[in-house]
């Protein structure tokens, strides 16, 4: 009787610490997507104001389906030929206010803010501001974005 009682209670902690310890582990996990996600979100936006069209080809699935911020549905070819043919020229594009939700190992959304300034085909200067969720799923070791909703904020007056 003497040797069960510290085993039951080795066993009582050990299944009581194992969740905290799943949980961390979640939490280590969760963190690193989450860093993985804005640095490619960034480079993202990056790419668009170098119209690096490949970059942001590589970064989309090839099943991706999504919306611009005219409200217009876009595949992963139609994405890629709008970056191909802007006319307008960015002098910079900014994330601010990324929020990621991890939903599992391989699945997690980001929303966020982007703000674009630079000139349009006619020289005009002018700031653009994007609401946007992207939902991105890690596939075969690769994270790609599988789906896409942006929105423009009206212009200041």
């Amino acid at each position: 009787m003497k040797l069960f009682t510290p085993l039951l209670v080795i066993t009582f902690l050990a299944f009581a610490v194992a969740p905290c310890a799943h949980a961390q582990e979640k939490s280590a996990d969760s963190s690193a997507i989450t860093a993985k996600l804005k640095q490619m979100e960034n480079d993202w936006a990056k790419a668009l104001q170098n119209k690096d069209h490949a970059a942001v080809g590589n970064m989309v699935a090839d099943d991706f389906s999504g919306f611009n911020s005219k409200g217009k549905h876009r595949t992963k070819s139609q994405l890629v030929d709008e970056i191909k043919n802007e006319t307008d020229t960015l002098s910079s594009s900014e994330n601010d206010k990324m929020d990621v939700h991890v939903y599992a190992p391989n699945l997690a959304t980001v929303c966020g803010i982007s703000t674009e300034k630079g000139k349009d085909k006619d020289s005009k200067e002018f700031t653009h501001s994007y609401a946007w969720v992207d939902t991105w799923m890690e596939r075969n070791g690769k994270w790609e974005c599988i789906a896409e909703a942006v929105m423009q904020f009206p212009e200041k007056k």
